[in-house]
């Protein structure tokens, strides 16, 4: 298929989706139309926590299928780097993983990375691989987002990203602030893309105390776990070689 026609199929799938959605609300009228509030409001409350976690929670795989750890067996936790490419950071990330012996995923934003073309490519030759963080990262309303925006988000970054780098095109998608509701994933799959999550996360994109960003990190680390930091933060750099060195002492004992 063309990707004009992978993309009318998946609209078409999205569309059908977001039609059932409404179907709780409707069935909600006809309850309270037959005087029976209290079935309505059991209902109502029932589709909305059903909605909420789905959406909100970043393990929850109720809307498609996530990759939350690595394959069983594997010896090393697999570090991911999000909100890239950075022109101070990026540069310096790099630096450190080839101190420390270290590859990573990048998931990239599209714009970012449109601006900075040639970090993208350094990304990659240096051997790490890039991933698609959506185009311009709507972080506070991507949970919001119906078929066709969604595809936009990801398609666009798709675009981007491969055209810079035209033989590292991503395999891997990651939404912004883990957030998927029931188009994502729909949409990332027909793209061809595995929505990758993670275990292991400090929270740096909103806490400030170095700390507690590396206390709740190894509290989650595994071997086949996989690690989330972010680019574009005040903690970036001291945290990437906090936790490229954690990694590779990790590496050295096992």
């Amino acid at each position: 298929m063309s990707l004009e026609q992978i993309r009318a199929e998946c609209l078409h799938r999205g569309h059908r989706r977001l039609a059932l959605l409404f179907m709780p609300a409707v069935l909600c009228v006809l309850i309270v139309l037959a005087g029976a509030w209290a079935s309505a409001v059991l209902l109502f409350c029932t589709v909305s926590i059903i909605l909420m976690l789905g959406t909100l929670v970043s393990s929850c795989a109720w809307f498609g299928p996530l990759v939350k750890r690595q394959p069983s067996g594997s010896k090393h936790p697999l570090l991911t780097i999000d909100d890239g490419p950075h022109p101070q950071h990026t540069p310096a990330i790099l630096e450190i993983l080839d101190r420390h012996g270290l590859k990573a995923i990048f998931f990239l934003i599209g714009e970012r990375a449109d601006r900075h073309p040639e970090l993208v490519r350094e990304i990659v030759r240096r051997g790490h691989e890039v991933g698609n963080h959506t185009q311009t990262h709507p972080a506070t309303r991507f949970w919001a987002l119906r078929p066709r925006a969604m595809w936009n988000e990801i398609a666009q970054c798709q675009e981007t990203l491969t055209r810079i780098v035209p033989q590292h095109s991503p395999r891997y998608f990651r939404p912004p602030a883990g957030h998927h509701n029931p188009f994502c994933v729909l949409t990332a799959r027909a793209l061809g893309l595995t929505t990758l999550m993670w275990t292991a996360r400090g929270f740096d994109g909103t806490l400030r105390n170095m700390n507690q960003v590396l206390s709740r990190i190894r509290r989650k680390l595994t071997d086949d776990g996989i690690v989330l930091i972010h680019e574009a933060t005040p903690l970036t750099v001291e945290l990437t070689e906090k936790v490229a060195a954690m990694l590779a002492a990790r590496a050295a004992q096992s």
